[in-house]
Parts: C-alpha cells; structure tokens; sequence
C-alpha cells in the first residue's frame, strides 16, 4: 500500500490507528474506494478531498526535506509497533536512524538555576550514549539538548506543529528546532506538515515522545507541572522511568522538585497523584529509579536496553 493510501485512510472519519492496523496488512494490496466503501460507506463522497490533501501533504513534505513514515513502512520505529494507537504516520526532518535507541528527558517549563545545571549534566551524558528525546521547549527541555550554549548530538525534538515549522511553531520554539537539524538531529510531528501548534497539539506530541522513547528522565517538576502527561502516557507502556534525586541540596526539599519527591517516596500511588488520581492499576511503568549521579545514569542505559556499552 503506497503512503498516499495512509494519508488518505487516517482522514476517514473512524478509522484510527488502531482501526488501521487490525484491517491493514502490508502484504496484501487493497483499493481505497472498496476499503472505504466496505467499511465506511457514508465517507465515500469525501475520498476525492481526502486524496487532494494526501496529495498536498506529500508536497508540504517533500518541500520541507522531510519523510513521511506510515506504519507499514521498514523505517517506521519498532517501539511504536507494539503501541496500537500509535499514530498511522509520523513525519520526520533529519536523521531517522536516531529513532532506534531514545530516552526522553523531560521537566519543567519554570526551571531552577539547579534543575538546569542537572538537565546539561544528563545531556551531556546521555547524548554520547542514545538519543535525546524531548519537545524543545523553554526550561529543562532547552538546557537537556544544550551544554555550555552549544547544542548536543543525537536530539529527537518532537513538536507539537506540523514539520513546515518555520510556518508552524512559535519563533523561540523554532530556534530550537533549527539548532537541533544543524546539529545532525532529528525532528518529528504526527500532525499534517501545515498545521499550527494550538492549545490540544502539545498533549498529542506528549504522547508522540513517550511512545518513541525506551526509558523516561524526569528532571524536574513541581506536583502540578506539565511534565505529567508525558509521563500518564510513558507510565502505560512498561518501560523504565528514572527520577531525579538530589538531597544534598536543600532546593530539592522545595516546591520545584515536588514531584520527583512524590513519586520516589510513594513509587506508583505517587505517580498515580501526580498524573490527576489515576487508577494505579493502569500505570505499568517497568520500575522507578532514583537518579543520583552517573552509576545510576550507566544503570539505566541497561535498564532500557540491556546493554552495558555506548550504542553509537
């Protein structure tokens, strides 16, 4: 099935990624109007629309240097795979070959002089070992991909507009963006390459980087920060999540670190609190680990990915 027939599919009113991959099977080719026809009768007089904005998309793309990724394709990220509403398509500027081995590390928009200082300290490390996975925003999201004012390797910035993001995102945003695609990283959106960031977009990039990610680094993050729907979506996957620990600093015992206090002393029933009350029975992260200098950054790279070397 060509990436224009996904295109086309994942406009049709009901057919969602996890629709797609229960009805769509790469061997087997299939015509879109039948496809539709058979199971979406009444969206038939819209293929012709769907198909023109394909069309568009694919153009938008091409112009922008980007690939689109559906998953049917090779290159779609094999961690995405084993997620059934992980999205159909991923768009994605620069090199895909980052999404094999991904840690996000996220926090805070309202960083701290110390929460900053730690961010470069993992993104310093962590760049050498795996990808770098975040949104690029202000706060610790900025200083994790940014090391004395230069920007590090092996980023994945994943955004919250389409990948057209000169047109798309906000003018700070996109300078992040820019300094990531000079530094040979990689830039990834689900959302058509046009479409403008708004206020639901940043909860569905959320999901986008915890599904790309094999383990989760929270740096910092008061009991009410953002942070939290990154990591409701990471905590459904069965994957490590590391949690920063800084005792020997009184500023730990404040505010601005209150969530890496919930979940640390209260495990799930913390993560559980932080994330709006959810049932912990639906949080299935593989286990929490306190990070507390760099033999437990070295720990967690196995815990990821059961290796004991450098990936790269």
């Amino acid at each position: 099935m060509k990436t224009e027939d996904i295109l086309i599919l994942q406009q049709v009113k009901g057919f969602g990624p996890v629709f797609m991959r229960q009805n769509i099977d790469r061997s087997i080719s299939i015509d879109v109007f039948d496809f539709v026809k058979k199971h979406k009768p009444e969206q038939v007089p819209f293929l012709e629309q769907y198909q023109n904005d394909a069309q568009r998309y694919m153009f938008e793309a091409d112009k922008c240097n980007a690939k689109i990724i559906s998953f049917l394709s090779p290159e779609y990220p094999s961690q995405l795979r084993s997620i059934p509403n992980a999205p159909a398509v991923i768009y994605a500027k620069g090199n895909i070959d980052l999404l094999k081995h991904v840690v996000a590390i996220i926090g805070t928009r309202h960083s701290s002089t110390l929460g900053n200082r730690i961010a470069e300290r993992l993104g310093a490390y962590f760049s050498q070992q795996c990808s770098i996975c975040n949104g690029l925003v202000e706060g610790i999201d900025e200083h994790v991909i940014k090391v004395d004012g230069k920007t590090v390797p092996n980023v994945v910035g994943v955004i919250s507009g389409g990948i057209d993001y000169k047109n798309t995102c906000t003018a700070h945003h996109l300078k992040n963006i820019e300094a990531v695609i000079e530094a040979g990283g990689l830039i990834v959106s689900s959302f058509s390459p046009g479409q403008k960031e708004n206020s639901y977009s940043g909860s569905i990039a959320s999901n986008l980087q915890a599904q790309l990610s094999h383990g989760l680094i929270l740096v910092q993050s008061s009991t009410t920060g953002g942070s939290k729907y990154t990591i409701e979506a990471f905590c459904k996957l069965s994957r490590p999540i590391g949690v920063i620990e800084y005792k020997k600093s009184s500023e730990y015992e404040t505010e601005v670190f209150g969530a890496n206090r919930l979940i640390l002393e209260k495990g799930r029933l913390g993560l559980a609190e932080f994330i709006g009350g959810k049932n912990v029975k639906q949080l299935n992260p593989s286990r929490i680990v306190s990070i507390q200098s760099v033999s437990e950054y070295e720990s967690f790279i196995r815990y990821m990915f059961n290796e004991k070397k450098s990936l790269f």
